[in-house]
């Protein structure tokens, strides 16, 4: 067991090194750290996986402090649900608020956009896509 643990914490540490070498954000969650912006949507972005194996959608979302990252989650996911984002429209997202190279990032769990509200995780951070999705 302590093998595994020790094997699995390299990995970790070996994925999350390669991801910010790539430029690319590794997603966690944290409940503890749960905030809600409200703004505009400067731009929509769509990350690489490191492999190129996958694609993250991302939004620069403009709201009375600044500009923030919001991680919304895989473009896969988004495209089964027809949702799509537009530069422009407001936003109220609801998320973890982390520290990524020192600058803040938001993991979204809820995003409230065109009039609907669209939940991508549950309260302790498992992506909705994890389990098949919501509708």
């Amino acid at each position: 067991m302590k093998k595994f643990l020790v094997f699995s914490a390299v990995t970790l540490m070996a994925f999350s090194a390669f991801a910010q070498r790539m430029g690319h954000r590794p997603m966690f969650y944290d409940p503890t750290t749960v905030t809600t912006i409200t703004g505009t949507i400067e731009s929509v972005d769509t990350l690489t996986g490191p492999r190129g194996n996958f694609h993250l959608i991302e939004l620069i979302v403009k709201d009375k402090s600044g500009t923030i990252p919001v991680n919304i989650g895989p473009a896969f996911y988004l495209d089964s649900q027809n949702i799509s984002f537009k530069s422009g429209e407001v936003v109220e997202v609801t998320g973890s608020k982390l520290q990524f190279n020192g600058k803040d990032v938001i993991a979204a769990a809820k995003v409230k956009y065109d009039g609907k509200t669209i939940q991508l995780r549950d309260d302790n951070g498992r992506p909705v896509w994890a389990r098949g999705g919501m509708r």
